[in-house]
């Protein structure tokens, strides 16, 4: 997987459909702890960023079109507004894996990270999380409070 910074600012108005999985901060947090890797460099400080992915309703995709290329069988959704008023960072991203399904791939142009607070761990320049247990562990500790606020940010969890 490769990730791949954009630079397009997004109206606060716009909205963002999450996947929620299981919809539950745990979920949220093996996420940003799973693809912690490939967003180690997006940051100057080398610290890295954890982050959570959205899709935003923009740039001719719809909705229904965001909701039908997810794998979950369940989202919510918030706005741009909502989401920075609350303290997280929003990236615009890409990701190119030859893994993503065709409809996921279609639609990477409105793609963007929601990026937790940082954990100003000095480890983290050089140990990613999943390769030691005391990292991960203090990570994880971490991420939970701010993934369980990012998920009272976004509206009830719906099914598809």
């Amino acid at each position: 997987m490769t990730v791949t910074v954009r630079s397009e600012p997004l109206p606060h108005p716009t909205t963002l459909v999450i996947h929620m999985g299981a919809g539950a901060v745990e979920s949220l947090v093996n996420a940003a702890v799973r693809n912690y890797g490939e967003y180690r460099t997006l940051t100057p400080d080398g610290l890295g960023a954890f982050a959570v992915s959205v899709f935003a309703v923009a740039r001719g995709v719809s909705e229904v079109e965001i909701i039908e290329a997810l794998p979950q069988r369940s989202f919510a959704r918030s706005t741009v507004g909502a989401v920075t008023d609350a303290g997280f960072g929003l990236l615009a991203t890409s990701i190119a894996d030859v893994h993503l399904a065709p409809a996921i791939a279609a639609i990477q142009h409105v793609h963007f990270d929601i990026v937790l607070p940082a954990l100003g761990d000095a480890r983290l320049l050089e140990v990613d999380p999943i390769d030691d247990e005391a990292l991960e562990a203090a990570v994880r500790h971490h991420l939970a409070p701010h993934a369980d606020r990012l998920l009272a940010v976004f509206g009830p969890r719906q099914r598809q």
